[in-house]
């Protein structure tokens, strides 16, 4: 089952008969997907059986001739949802509707997980599945029915609020399959019909469960109406930039059992079907629920299956998924006008250990260790404010934080943290701020790329390092090149989320480098953060205000302006040529530079410069007088 197909050189069927001891057969017949979906395998069964009786008398299988084939549908289906270059077409009418329905989607919502996201995924599937009590099914379906909703919609209310409580996400998109099949006619067909729809679900802690269900029944019809369009031009037009990853809008599935059994009934042989596994993980974690009925009709189970990515889950983990998932649906059965905050997810052990005094923590928490987080404040308060501007263009801070929380997670994953160093070899640029920042939530150590030998020396492990252009030949160093294909694809495929302690390869200590410049400072964490801090205390340094960097590359106003300004919500002016026209024009208040970069501006034309930097000792003089000085950078201890 695990062998792929060529489907340019075969039929992508395939089956095999073992004999596994005396009387007992297992026949494993496998389709790919391209030919057959879920719904398919009740049709399949009765063409097996038919042809396996007639091959017993000797005959040729008698099947009844199709009133329509796949390709008839294919031609149908074409036909009917039109080019979506015809604005009035069902396809561009659909696709309008997703482009509205999933417009600011974060497509990160990611689950706690046992350990980082590999850069290729195994695809290795793990499984564990259990009961829902049958009084809680009959509870459930008997409050669908009381609110004109489906047991499906129910089921997804409850998985939202599942993935909400162990994410903390109030924005939840939920994938599931759609069977295809609208018409009688292809009931008895063997294809794919199957598509795939994205439900979002926005989800208030105060909001009763009852008010959530109203809301998913909303979003269930109208994605139900729109379930035509195939999923994939759905990402192409949703998230382009995304529409290579492995789950580009979501990464928990739900499928509801609601297909026609596959039944093999034979003269003289005792059938029964086997469950073949979890072969492969399609998602993060997909959630398979089949209710149970007994031989009366009665309420039985509802049939719990999760299917989990072995990569990023132990079992156990998806176990504790599952009775947390057990605890939401008895809860809502029991009060459907539970608030959703108020569902108690957690069971008496959990209680017991979150009411014990906290151990002591390994590494005891400072300002340095709480620095790589500071960067979030700004992203939380002002996503869309400005961070890198230029001229009109600018880069928010809600883009810097994905694209350097994607970047921290490629460091993270080639083992790149606290006690190691990366050298960063970039020009002043979008891509330097990237890379400041991802370098720093990974707990790293920035290193100039003049400095590998001393931070070798002060036992920093140098082994990667992010250039643009050429690379330098530094023995043991993986250069990372932005602009390489290769790196833009890797990097795409991560997590955009806030990378926090859990993601880092070890626990950062205040101690660990931070920083290492050519001329031999070393920057702890703890120095960063009370650099960080008294720049803006002394400069008042604010959302509103717009940085400069003039003067060395490899000093470390380069790191400090960044993250200062990076704390503060500040804007981080690029410009290619410096000149005081130039910087007047940007309207820069915080100027940093040496005494060399001062011989070259006039203060008089920066009207909205309020404060200086300077990376070499000394106060400013002459016309720079009157400028607030704030911090002679190269005081700090080597």
């Amino acid at each position: 089952m695990s062998t792929g197909f060529d489907a340019t050189q075969e039929v992508p069927v395939r089956a095999l008969l073992l004999e596994t001891g005396p009387g007992e057969h297992v026949l494993a017949f496998v389709a790919h997907h391209i030919t057959a979906d879920g719904a398919s395998m009740a049709p399949l069964a009765r063409d097996l059986v038919t042809a396996y009786l007639a091959r017993v008398d000797g005959d040729a299988p008698g099947w009844s001739p199709l009133p329509v084939q796949y390709a008839d549908f294919a031609l149908w289906q074409r036909s009917v949802m039109g080019e979506e270059s015809d604005g009035g077409s069902v396809a561009a009418e659909q696709l309008a509707y997703w482009q509205k329905q999933l417009d600011g989607v974060t497509p990160d919502v990611e689950l706690p997980l046992d350990r980082p996201r590999p850069l290729v995924p195994s695809l290795r599937g793990g499984i564990t599945s259990f009961g829902v009590d049958a009084e809680v099914h009959r509870l459930l379906d008997e409050s669908a029915r009381a609110r004109g909703v489906t047991l499906f919609m129910v089921l997804h209310a409850a998985v939202a609020v599942l993935v909400s409580r162990l994410t903390g996400a109030g924005d939840v998109v939920i994938g599931t399959p759609v069977a295809g099949r609208g018409e009688r006619a292809l009931d008895d067909l063997v294809g794919m019909f199957v598509n795939t729809l994205a439900l979002r679900t926005r989800i208030d802690p105060a909001m009763t469960f009852a008010e959530l269900l109203d809301h998913a029944r909303e979003t269930d019809l109208s994605a139900f109406a729109n379930a035509d369009i195939p999923f994939e031009r759905v990402v192409e037009a949703v998230l382009p930039d995304r529409a290579t990853a492995q789950n580009p809008l979501f990464d928990v599935a739900l499928s509801f059992q609601n297909n026609e059994r596959a039944v093999v009934d034979l003269p003289g042989l005792t059938v029964q079907a086997l469950d073949e596994g979890a072969l492969a993980a399609k998602f993060d974690l997909q959630i398979g629920v089949d209710p149970q009925r007994d031989a009366d009709g009665g309420y039985g189970e509802l049939w719990s299956v999760f299917n989990y990515a072995a990569d990023l889950f132990d079992e156990s983990t998806v176990q504790s998924f599952g009775r947390r998932f057990e605890r939401i649906l008895a809860a809502v059965a029991a009060d459907p006008q539970i608030r959703v905050g108020e569902i108690d997810i957690l069971d008496a052990a959990e209680r017991e250990r979150m009411a014990a005094p906290a151990p002591q923590a390994a590494h005891t928490a400072s300002s340095g260790t709480a620095l790589p987080q500071t960067l979030r404040a700004s992203v939380e308060e002002d996503p869309d404010g400005p961070a890198l501007v230029w001229g009109e263009e600018e880069i928010t801070y809600q883009e810097l934080d994905a694209r350097s929380s994607r970047l921290a997670r490629v460091l993270i994953a080639r083992g790149h943290g606290p006690g190691t160093g990366v050298v960063v070899r970039l020009d002043r640029g979008v891509e330097a701020a990237v890379a400041t920042w991802a370098v720093l939530k990974a707990g790293a150590a920035l290193v100039a790329a003049d400095a590998v030998d001393t931070a070798t020396a002060a036992g920093l492990a140098v082994g990667a390092g992010i250039v643009a252009g050429s690379a330098p030949d530094l023995p043991a160093v993986d250069w990372l090149i932005p602009d390489d294909p290769e790196l833009v694809a890797e990097i795409g495929a991560q997590s955009s989320r806030p990378v926090t302690y859990a993601d880092r390869v070890q626990p950062l200590r205040g101690s660990d480098m931070a920083y290492v410049a050519a001329d031999g400072v070393r920057v702890s964490y703890d120095d960063l953060a009370a650099v960080v801090a008294r720049v803006h205390a002394d400069t008042e340094l604010t959302y509103e205000s717009r940085t400069f960097r003039h003067g060395k590359a490899d000093s470390l106003a380069t790191v400090v302006e960044i993250v200062a300004a990076g704390a503060a919500g500040a804007s981080v002016v690029l410009i290619a040529e410096v000149s005081t026209e130039a910087l007047a024009d940007e309207w820069v208040t915080h100027l940093w530079t040496d005494r060399a970069g001062l011989g070259a501006l006039d203060p008089e034309v920066l009207e909205d410069l309020s404060a200086l930097v300077l990376d070499e000792g000394g106060r400013p003089d002459g016309e720079w007088s009157e400028i607030e000085y704030v911090l002679d950078l190269s005081a700090l201890p080597d």
